[in-house]
């Protein structure tokens, strides 16, 4: 995943449930920064823990072609 990152995060013990947000960094002290837009429009820096976050990038996995095939 390319830092920033456009993601959707899900982080129950914080209320977060799907919630869309930029990753700006992973630190090396166990948490995400992320920035994400709150209900009163305003964009707001977050650290959540790496544990108990789980993030998900918000633009799917481009399928291959059909006849696509990886030389091994």
């Amino acid at each position: 995943m390319d830092i920033p990152s456009k993601v959707v995060i899900t982080a129950p013990q914080f209320g977060l449930n799907q919630r869309e947000g930029t990753l700006i960094a992973i630190s090396p002290h166990g948490y995400y920064e992320l920035h994400i837009q709150l209900p009163s429009s305003n964009t707001h820096q977050v650290l959540l823990p790496v544990d108990g976050t789980m993030l998900m990038a918000y633009e799917p996995v481009l399928t291959p072609a059909a006849g696509f095939e990886v030389e091994r």
